[in-house]
């Protein structure tokens, strides 16, 4: 037995809305100060890096260097891309 009417059953799409203009403004500060900040660490974790690879390098510890370096590569990439993946997966 179905309880549902015929008209509860249709998809209704509702038109997209716009933020509030305070609120964007809001928004885009929030990921302007995000990005600074997180560019501002990559710079960092890269001159820590640098450091690390003169101290493995005296002790003929390369390898595990590299590893490091991978990931720095890995997390540095995933925050240039945070702007262009983050619309994907909130579906705007």
């Amino acid at each position: 037995m179905n309880h549902l009417s015929p008209l509860s059953r249709i998809a209704v799409p509702s038109a997209p809305r716009p933020m509030p203009q305070g609120v964007q403004d809001g928004l885009d500060t929030i990921i302007f100060w995000v990005q600074t900040v997180g560019g501002s660490l990559a710079v960092v974790g890269l001159m820590v890096l640098a450091i690390g690879l003169f101290f493995a390098h005296r002790g003929g510890q390369g390898g595990e260097f590299m590893a490091k370096v991978g990931w720095w590569a890995a997390g540095a990439s995933l925050l240039g891309l945070a702007a262009i993946i983050a619309p994907i997966f909130l579906g705007l």
